[in-house]
């Protein structure tokens, strides 16, 4: 078993009436399947499979980048449900239930996705 140390930081003095400081952090005991961080092409047509269902057997923590400059990513579960778009150079980090697929698709040209999940222990 592994731990992944993760922190998420949201600021802002204008985006609301007051200012704004969030702060969560938390300890993650992962292991196996794991796939660290990673890149693929994400065709029009086609899906990239990120996490398939059948081996997605547990809580999957899973990190995806949009590296596009341009162009959006759509993530999808295998069931072809839209869940989140990424827009050019914005990421996500959550889990993703056990027995559910995640796919990746480019809404008009190819992007380059950078990807890592790890799985819960």
């Amino acid at each position: 078993m592994a731990t992944l140390n993760v922190t998420l930081g949201i600021t802002s003095t204008n985006a609301t009436s007051e200012s704004l400081n969030l702060g969560a952090s938390d300890t993650l005991t992962v292991g196996n399947p794991l796939e660290s961080t990673s890149k693929a092409t994400v065709g029009t047509v086609s899906v990239f499979n990120i996490l398939t269902a059948a081996a997605n057997t547990n809580i999957t923590y899973v990190y995806v980048k949009n590296a596009d400059t341009t162009n959006i990513i759509t993530l999808k579960d295998d069931a072809g449900n839209s869940i989140i778009d990424l827009s050019a150079g914005e990421f996500a980090f959550f889990p993703v239930k056990g027995t559910i697929g995640l796919e990746a698709l480019a809404n008009t040209a190819p992007c380059d996705l950078e990807y890592g999940f790890w799985t819960k222990s």
